[in-house]
């Protein structure tokens, strides 16, 4: 900064290595929007398995079930859907907490750029959405 409390030119010019956090922090925030979104279908289908599940408990235990393989429905017994249906929560639990886990890096790694490029630029860089 100039005495006269003005920035000087040095610290209007953009660096190259400005320029790359600039250009990951917009490419990271593209990315968030992504998995929330992921997250949301996740959740959305885990809420559905769980309802499935519970629409099983009121079957009689002796009705054939057609579970949905592809493009093909199978009968099952009663017991062999809960299993499966079992499995099938497992999965979309255990994806669910990876894409929770990425939300969570992407989120830090964005804090980390927008701090280190706020110290850098002040109120000449909006990263507010």
């Amino acid at each position: 900064r100039t005495q006269s409390g003005m920035p000087s030119d040095e610290e209007d010019q953009v660096s190259s290595a400005d320029q790359q956090k600039i250009n990951q922090f917009s490419r990271l925030n593209g990315r968030l929007h992504e998995i929330g979104e992921e997250l949301d279908i996740q959740r959305k289908a885990v809420d559905e398995l769980n309802d499935l599940g519970d629409e099983l408990i009121l079957l009689d235990d002796d009705e054939p079930i057609k579970y949905n393989f592809g493009e093909c429905y199978l009968e099952v017994t009663k017991d062999r859907a809960e299993k499966l249906i079992e499995n099938l929560l497992e999965t979309k639990n255990a994806a669910l907490s990876v894409t929770q886990d990425e939300l969570a890096q992407c989120k830090s790694t964005l804090q980390d750029l927008k701090n280190q490029l706020y110290a850098r630029f002040g109120t000449n860089i909006n990263l507010e959405e």
